[in-house]
């Protein structure tokens, strides 16, 4: 084959590369992006009722702030619209939910015998007509934020559900975690 035209056929060959390339990247910055936290959030709870069918029969449910599994002070943001996010997707899916949110941190208040609720918590579900506690733990990872989510009975301590999620820790999501 002569030179001129083996050159042309390499030529021919760089720019069909070069055009796939340039198609890549651009269904790569065309791609949907991730799931918000309101949208991860609500997928696991729908993934929760589906695993627990018999979970919307349970009596009305009451919600406690998202803890943080180190136990960092002061509470985030995060902590309290995960929580309501949560729970406003249970009620969604069928869920009975009153509008009562505790303060998670009152959860690491167990002392011994009292499982894995506070006598404090079971007054207030009690008082509340609550029969189910909607709780969540959280741990922050170098590019990631793990949640497990579970609802508890509140007079057995008995796990009803539960669901866990990882989302990509964005600028939306440390600005929540940030301390208040």
């Amino acid at each position: 084959m002569p030179y001129p035209l083996r050159l042309a056929c390499l030529l021919l060959l760089m720019l069909l590369s070069l055009s796939g390339c340039a198609r890549h990247e651009g269904a790569l910055y065309n791609a949907p992006p991730a799931p918000g936290l309101a949208d991860a959030l609500d997928k696991a709870m729908r993934d929760m009722v589906e695993a627990f069918p018999e979970l919307t029969d349970q009596g009305p449910l009451i919600a406690a702030s998202f803890i943080d599994v180190e136990g960092v002070e002061p509470p985030s943001a995060f902590e309290r619209i995960a929580a309501e996010l949560s729970a406003s997707a249970l009620a969604r899916a069928g869920m009975p939910v009153h509008d009562v949110l505790l303060d998670g941190r009152q959860l690491r208040q167990v002392r011994g015998g009292d499982g894995l609720l506070s006598w404090q918590v079971r007054d207030l579900g009690n008082r509340q007509d609550a029969d189910a506690l909607l709780l969540g733990t959280y741990a922050r990872g170098h590019e990631h934020l793990y949640l497990a989510l579970r609802v508890v009975e509140l007079h057995s301590d008995r796990i009803l559900g539960s669901s866990s999620l990882a989302l990509k820790l964005d600028g939306d999501l440390r600005e929540l975690l940030r301390p208040r």
